[in-house]
């Protein structure tokens, strides 16, 4: 911490906030949505006597009230992440068998033939794979897209508008918590962007099911990706406020321990059909 006084905070939080663009002083009327939860986040506050911890209840309260639904995206993403090689091996077959087709590899007729044979084959067996298994490459986003992405922008419209406005907030806005100063400000130390990639990451490396044989390089390219990607963003959240990365790495927290363990005790492995 930089020891600063309750008015020091403050004076630096609304020259962030003219930084971003925003005018502190002007009046603020949030939309309704986004005061009830401001409003449910000062009382978490003054409930719990920490800035810190209220915004990390609030995000495990998001995700606790949603349960039923994330465990049924979760049966349905495990069964994705066992189904999927599977699906991905009869398309790569199938693109080959229509790169061979009227004999472009040089077979002949007799190989221009044997392509149509395999085309129609693997069409069918995709047919059925998908059916029998209720399969779709997206299985199990739903709750991604149709309840965690909205609710995360709520959240971020609650946050960004404290932080926007913050002698609205003023109690929550001076309140230090663990090395910070203020949750309105970035970190200073760096600490909460390099957590936040960490916990990405982790997700990653605890709850990628082994690769099939024969596709161990593309395993290891994709999680190399995945850690290229954390790494290059992590720059970028070092400008967010402390709040946002506080409720990124919460959530990322929460999601790879979730997924652990029920990949662990609950899953139950899909049996693939056809065999």
């Amino acid at each position: 911490r930089r020891g600063w006084s309750a008015e020091e905070v403050l004076d630096q939080a609304r020259l962030n906030a003219q930084e971003m663009g925003f005018e502190p002083l002007e009046v603020y009327e949030p939309w309704m949505p986004v005061d009830v939860w401001q409003q449910a986040l000062l009382a978490m506050h003054g409930f719990l006597g920490d800035g810190g911890l209220a915004v990390a209840a609030a995000a495990v309260l998001i995700r606790v009230v949603t349960f039923p639904w994330n465990v049924r995206a979760l049966q349905k993403q495990c069964d994705r992440m066992e189904l999927l090689p599977v699906y991905m091996d009869m398309a790569r077959a199938l693109q080959q068998a229509q790169k061979r087709r009227g004999g472009a590899d040089g077979s002949g007729p007799a190989g221009a033939a044997k392509a149509e044979v395999d085309i129609q084959r693997l069409s069918v067996l995709m047919e059925e794979f998908t059916k029998a298994n209720s399969f779709t490459p997206l299985q199990g986003m739903g709750y991604q897209f149709g309840c965690l992405m909205p609710l995360y922008l709520w959240g971020y419209f609650t946050l960004r508008g404290m932080v926007a406005h913050p002698d609205a907030f003023r109690s929550f806005v001076v309140e230090p918590t663990l090395w910070l100063d203020s949750l309105v400000l970035p970190d200073p130390l760096g600490a909460l962007p390099a957590v936040s990639a960490a916990l990405l990451m982790l997700n990653v490396e605890l709850n990628t099911p082994p690769p099939r044989p024969g596709q161990e390089e593309n395993a290891l390219y994709m999680k190399l990706v995945v850690r290229g990607a954390a790494l290059t963003f992590a720059p970028v959240t070092t400008l967010l406020p402390s709040a946002i990365l506080v409720f990124m790495a919460t959530n990322a927290a929460y999601t790879a321990a979730l997924m652990w363990a029920f990949r662990k005790y609950c899953w139950v492995r899909p049996e693939i059909k056809p065999h």
